[in-house]
């Protein structure tokens, strides 16, 4: 709502949502998607050895301050491929630029909120783990509003300035002692034997969102910011459904001795629940974007064509919901060539939707990629593990 207030539909907020986006899609890649489904079943393995706990911790995140150190040197390339569209336009391409200096860091503290959260869902904090993240988005309108600079140079002090101290919050609840780091426990080697596959079958789902934002980068002003806005609404039912389930099914599927009867339990759950809320936000979905964002510099008419696209990804929300608690169950039963098939499934297919469809129905088309990729990796998923 800040953002739009702030920036509208503009070329200033196209910059600053594919600055924002780019420390983001590794945050998911490195971060919280691959210490969930990699560390939890390792650490649960080795009987939540604090030698294990530690040697993985400085292993890990010595890794990823080396790869955010890459992706700083080069990060004009890294904009140059990620928004294309945006080199015919020096101004706008010089400020994502800018931009994605500023957020970039934010990658590292990403990935020691996404270690701290882990172990706090091993202990079945899961409350913490859930409001943290809000941290950020509470930096983030505070300095947008209050700091004075460029609107989008303040957003973007505000986010990086937001992932520190959401992993200082994260820290002061940890209360785990330094213990000396065993690097020979056997369970690091279970860790990285899940981590790689984990991360090739992440990648490929990263890969939809590079396309996606390559694509709506040639569509003009306001393509890109239309389809975040939306995904931003569309994100609030599918974090209470198929994000906040598989976060504590995963715990369940690691320990249980049927983990097939939690799985059914699972989906049962999201079903009952993603299908009314489905239907209730379709039917809302202009008066939502209105409420939530039509003020300032967002107009009516940029209400129109967000509620559109929100209508689009509110199409995939069971199965997209109903994959994820479904990855989950294979990344937690080491089915790691399941879960990597279903992901090249929904690359595939979100790849294909989009680039054909962008030539009948414009940038909508990235959303309508969202639809059909969710939809065909529930049918896999569903017929490998029923």
């Amino acid at each position: 709502m800040v953002i739009a207030y702030l920036l509208g539909s503009s070329n200033k907020s196209d910059a600053f949502l594919v600055a924002f986006r780019i420390p983001n899609l590794f945050r998911d890649l490195l971060g919280d998607q691959a210490l969930n489904n990699a560390f939890i079943p390792a650490y649960a393995q080795s009987n939540y050895s604090k030698g294990f706990l530690w040697a993985i911790s400085i292993q890990f995140l010595s890794i990823v301050f080396l790869i955010n150190l890459i992706l700083i040197i080069f990060a004009k390339p890294l904009v140059m491929i990620t928004a294309p569209g945006f080199i015919k336009d020096p101004e706008k391409f010089q400020l994502t630029l800018i931009l994605t200096y500023i957020t970039l860091p934010s990658l590292f503290f990403f990935s020691i909120s996404a270690l701290f959260s882990a172990i706090l869902n091993t202990k079945r904090k899961f409350f913490l783990t859930s409001i943290a993240p809000s941290i950020i988005n509470l930096s983030i309108m505070t300095f947008g509003i209050f700091l004075n600079l460029q609107k989008e140079i303040s957003l973007a002090i505000g986010f990086i300035l937001g992932t520190i101290i959401q992993s200082m919050f994260l820290f002061l609840f940890l209360n785990e002692k330094f213990q000396k780091p065993d690097f020979k426990d056997e369970n690091i080697k279970t860790f990285y034997k899940l981590l790689i596959p984990v991360l090739l079958a992440y990648g490929f789902n990263e890969i939809n969102l590079f396309v996606s934002t390559i694509i709506a980068s040639f569509f003009g002003e306001g393509a890109i910011s239309y389809l975040n806005y939306a995904f931003r609404v569309f994100h609030f039912p599918f974090a209470i459904t198929g994000i906040a389930i598989s976060t504590i099914a995963i715990v369940d599927f690691t320990s249980s001795k049927e983990p097939k009867k939690d799985l059914n339990k699972a989906l049962k759950i999201n079903f009952l629940i993603t299908i009314p809320i489905t239907l209730i936000f379709i039917l809302l979905s202009k008066f939502l974007i209105q409420v939530l964002y039509q003020r300032g510099n967002f107009t009516a008419y940029d209400t129109e064509i967000t509620s559109i696209v929100l209508i689009i990804y509110l199409l995939s929300l069971p199965f997209a919901s109903s994959s994820k608690i479904l990855t989950s169950y294979a990344f937690a039963t080491k089915d790691i060539k399941r879960a990597n098939i279903s992901f090249i499934i929904g690359t595939i297919t979100d790849i294909l939707t989009a680039i054909i469809f962008s030539f009948f129905i414009g940038f909508y088309a990235v959303a309508f990629g969202n639809f059909t990729s969710s939809l065909l990796r529930h049918i896999y998923l569903t017929r490998c593990f029923r």
